[in-house]
Formats: C-alpha cells, structure tokens, sequence
C-alpha cells in the first residue's frame, strides 16, 4: 500500500464466517427452496383437481379432455420453470459470495481483493435481475411494470368489463389508493 492511503479491510474469523454464511445464506436457502417446492405441490395438486372437476362436469368430450390435459401441463410446466429461473438466479449470483466467505478465512484469507469485489457484485446484480425475471416471466407483472415506466399508457392497460366508454376512478380504502 502507498504511504498516503487508507485500507480498510474486513477480515472475520472462521466461526463467525460460518454463522454468519448460515444464518444469512445457506439457512435462508434451504428455507425458499422448500417454500417453494411446497408451493409447486400445492399448485399442482390444485390443477389437478381443478382438472378432475371440469372433467366431471363437462359433456365427456375426449378432444375437449384431451385439451384440458395439455393446458395443466403447459401450466405445471411454466409455474415450474418459472421457479427453477428465479431460484437459479438467486442461487447463482449469491453462493460464489458466501462460498468464499467461508473458504476465505480456512485459506489464511488469500482470496484477491477483486475476486471478493466481483462476487459482492455479483451478488447485488440478483436485486437488479429480480424485476427482469418477474416482467419477463410473468404476464400480469409484465403489464403493470410497462404502466408504471409508462405513465399509465392506455397502450398497456386491459380493456374494462365495464366497456370502453368507462372511466377509472380512485378509492380510499384503509388508507390506500385503489384505481377501479
């Protein structure tokens, strides 16, 4: 280092980067990961059900069945890709960060100083990455994320139920603004 400039430099010991790696990262991880596995269940059974019932309901038509079947399919298989993304990225971009936070003190803290940096980044760039999946990914978030960055648009607004001719007004309710 040069005489005239300041470092600071945070170095932590090995029990402290182990709780801290667990309780921040690996701990939440296991945490979403079977959230989210439990929610996959939950709504695959729901399709299915759902499924059962139009199917008990319906005139018996096999086309019409036929069409059901691929429908829940294509449903599953979106809801499921849509967690695998979101959760690769966030598993992606965070764990070389805690990874080397846990290897660094064992190794006698000789991780570069830029490795440490680009792994940080990396991490903060899953909060960047965050809105882009879910506009991306999901239909109703895409529609209102291009309303709010365009000012309400009509463009980008679904049509009323109510008919074209029907304004949108505002309500209070417990203190928020609802648009109906």
């Amino acid at each position: 280092f040069s005489g005239n400039s300041t470092v600071c430099v945070f170095m932590v010991n090995k029990p402290y980067a182990l709780t801290c790696s667990v309780v921040a990262f690996y701990l939440p991880l296991i945490l979403m990961v079977l959230a989210y596995q439990r929610i996959y269940v939950t709504a695959r059974e729901h399709a299915r059900q759902i499924s059962m019932l139009q199917r008990a309901g319906g005139a018996g038509n096999a086309d019409s069945a036929d069409h059901q079947r691929n429908h829940r399919m294509r449903t599953e298989t979106k809801a499921a890709k849509t967690l695998c993304i979101i959760m690769g990225c966030f598993c992606l971009c965070w764990a070389p960060f805690f990874i080397t936070n846990v290897v660094d003190p064992f190794i006698d803290y000789s991780v570069p100083e830029q490795l440490w940096a680009a792994c940080l980044w990396l991490g903060y760039i899953n909060s960047m990455l965050n809105p882009i999946l879910y506009a991306f990914l999901n239909k109703s978030f895409r529609r209102a994320f291009l309303i709010i960055l365009c000012c309400g648009h009509k463009r980008y607004r679904r049509p009323s139920i109510l008919g074209p001719g029907t304004t949108c007004t505002a309500t209070q309710i417990n203190g928020s603004t609802h648009v109906l």
